[in-house]
């Protein structure tokens, strides 16, 4: 069974590759976004984090990404989502990208969401329901 931070494991597309034979740099920040709804989807909450059904949106404040081996086409991506903040506005996922047949940590990154009003764009508090659901189906970890 897997523990309520893993995510559904992907493989590495031909299109994310560069020049240089690894993955471009800025698409990490797309694994990171798509490991985040992945969870949420898992954990039955992604319609805490639609403007439609919640009432409410979510932007990106700020990504940051940290490159610790490099990923070729074909190889399989164990990701792992983690909260590392639970703010009153805004809240910090800590994603780690694991190569599957190396058990190596190519990449880790931080993606921080800012809970805003549909109308104004202007922070709010994140709803009780959704915080309530966050704090229960995700694994915290440490600031690094």
């Amino acid at each position: 069974m897997k523990s309520h931070n893993e995510v559904e494991a992907f493989r590495v597309s031909m299109r994310d590759i560069d020049l240089n034979g690894h993955v471009h740099n800025s698409v990490y920040l797309d694994y990171f976004e798509d490991a985040v709804v992945n969870q949420l989807r898992a954990n039955e909450m992604i319609n805490y984090f639609r403007p439609a059904t919640s009432g409410v949106s979510y932007h990106v404040k700020k990504c940051e990404a940290v490159f610790l081996y490099p990923l070729t086409v074909d190889d399989v991506i164990l990701p792992a989502v983690y909260i590392e903040k639970l703010g009153n506005s805004s809240l910090i996922f800590n994603i780690k990208l694991e190569i599957k047949d190396k058990n190596v940590i190519c990449a880790e990154g931080k993606l921080i969401w800012v809970c805003v009003n549909i109308d104004d764009n202007k922070p709010r508090p994140i709803p009780d329901d959704t915080r309530k659901l966050l704090a229960t189906q995700f694994t915290f970890i440490e600031p690094e």
